[in-house]
């Protein structure tokens, strides 16, 4: 970076350039864009992601972030307790949720399973998913897989299935309507809908 740009900006540009998705220009015409607002509006919007820290925590059901002790999914009474949906991050549950095609349940991994980013079984909500089915007062008769539909989604449906044998709950997965390499996160409500209607068993055989 330029040494004419003044330290406060310097900093500021590395702080978005920590960020997914944004490149070191993106993030220096933020820090400019800041730098120009009123005080007031800066002060506000440093506050507000500070709040981050103690505004949220991890829901001790299903590892959502939420905004108290159990996530407003957990704690609704009228979701179908018996059909969970594994999904990778929160941002997923938001995704899947908004396309109206799921009425059940979630558990957070909280990542996929990509050893060379030194993502690994034990650094993920699998054992809590473990104990949770566990102490299920109500049956759960169907797991669905929403994972991307990538080595790392692979992997760790793999490993899920596993995992899970000993239950022998039927385990499905997304079907048509992600292509391969695809993130659930950038997926538009119609290709979500038509993935869970059409997901199939990992046998291949479509789900009733």
């Amino acid at each position: 970076m330029s040494s004419s740009t003044p330290k406060p900006i310097h900093d500021a540009a590395a702080a978005f350039d920590s960020l997914p998705g944004i490149g070191p220009r993106a993030a220096l015409r933020y820090a400019y864009w800041l730098a120009a607002q009123p005080k007031e509006f800066v002060h506000r919007f440093g506050q507000t992601v500070e709040r981050l820290t103690d505004g949220v925590t991890r829901c001790t059901v299903c590892g959502m972030w939420a905004d108290a002790e159990r996530c407003s999914i957990c704690s609704d009474p009228k979701r179908d307790a018996s059909s969970l949906c594994v999904v990778a991050t929160s941002q997923d549950v938001r995704i899947i949720d908004e396309s109206g095609a799921f009425k059940g349940r979630y558990h957070v991994l909280g990542g996929l399973i990509d050893p060379i980013e030194g993502r690994t079984p034990d650094t993920l909500n699998i054992q809590m998913l473990i104990e949770r089915l566990k102490a299920s007062e109500q049956p759960v008769t169907e797991i669905l897989l929403a994972l991307d539909p990538d080595i790392s989604g692979d992997t760790t449906a793999l490993y899920l299935t596993r995992q899970l044998s000993l239950f022998s709950i039927p385990i499905t997965r997304l079907a048509r309507g992600l292509q391969h390499g695809a993130q659930i996160e950038y997926a538009d409500g119609t290709t979500i809908s038509d993935a869970i209607r059409n997901r199939r068993t990992l046998d291949g055989k479509t789900s009733t």
